[in-house]
């Protein structure tokens, strides 16, 4: 099945790991707060304003407490420490979370619910104002702050470029072929080489770039096909999902040369794009 070529443009993102991270003043009642935290009982029936009907499952709440109660311990540890700061308690955060992975699909959405509240009840203690997301996307599965509207514009070409978020994919422009060449760019990230004809290869790590004519079909011999279609530009007939465009920051990382106008990845079966 012929895929249309979709290149995607990474941007890093700031995460719990690599921003920039803010000392913090522990306040002087933390310790006390920490042991009413820990000594209260958890998962049970609350009233509203804040209602809970318990923990589903009876069994898991000793569990679900004990989860809880480190992440207190771990707050705790670095409150009475030299040097606390944000990013070292939302370390501790995203450390927490994971160890709701092996019961993560037991949890229902009150339950869920449940622990972030109990994280941000600890969070409050010692004024922590941020998880950097994490509790939105253990209870959502996404933070809807970072929720972007999709925006289109369209280039002098034609082409049509559609930005979601930090991902940006291209739909080509139609297409009359005049036999004009481009120049394509594959890097080989396989253990196998990749024959392009009887005598020209490329080699695991290695790269060539093509001088391919809008009226010829660039062939490899792993099945994968580059060509110009009839009604849009270059296109690839990509059956076992070995092919990843490049764009962004990774044409530097791989070397790509400026004049390059197309830059793929050869990647091992089904981890192409």
């Amino acid at each position: 099945m012929t895929k249309y070529i979709q290149i995607f443009i990474l941007f890093l993102t700031l995460s719990a790991c690599g921003q920039k991270s803010t000392e913090m003043q522990t306040p002087e009642n933390a310790n006390e707060q920490f042991a009413e935290f820990i000594a209260k009982k958890k998962f049970v029936e609350q009233p509203y304003p804040n209602y809970y009907p318990g923990i589903a499952d009876e069994k898991m709440q000793p569990i679900f407490t004990e989860k809880i109660n480190q992440i207190t311990s771990d707050f705790k540890n670095i409150a009475e420490s030299e040097n606390p700061t944000d990013k070292k308690y939302q370390e501790k955060i995203a450390i927490g979370l994971s160890r709701f992975k092996d019961v993560y699909l037991e949890l229902d959405t009150e339950d869920r619910e449940m622990i972030c509240v109990y994280i941000e009840e600890l969070m409050d203690i010692i004024g922590l104002e941020s998880s950097n997301g994490q509790l939105n996307k253990f209870m959502y599965g996404f933070d809807p702050t970072e929720i972007t509207k999709e925006e289109r514009w369209t280039d002098e070409h034609g082409n049509v470029f559609i930005q979601k978020g930090n991902e940006v994919s291209i739909i080509p422009a139609k297409y009359d072929k005049t036999g004009k060449t481009y120049k394509v760019f594959i890097f080989n990230e396989t253990s196998n080489e990749i024959q392009v004809s009887k005598k020209l290869k490329i080699q695991p790590n290695e790269f060539k770039v093509f001088n391919v004519v809008d009226t010829d079909t660039l062939e490899l011999n792993n099945g994968i096909k580059f060509m110009f279609g009839e009604t849009y530009g270059l296109e690839i007939e990509d059956k076992k999902s070995q092919v990843s465009g490049l764009g962004g920051e990774f044409l530097v990382k791989y070397g790509v040369p400026d004049e390059t106008e197309w830059a793929f990845v050869i990647v091992p079966e089904g981890e192409g794009d």
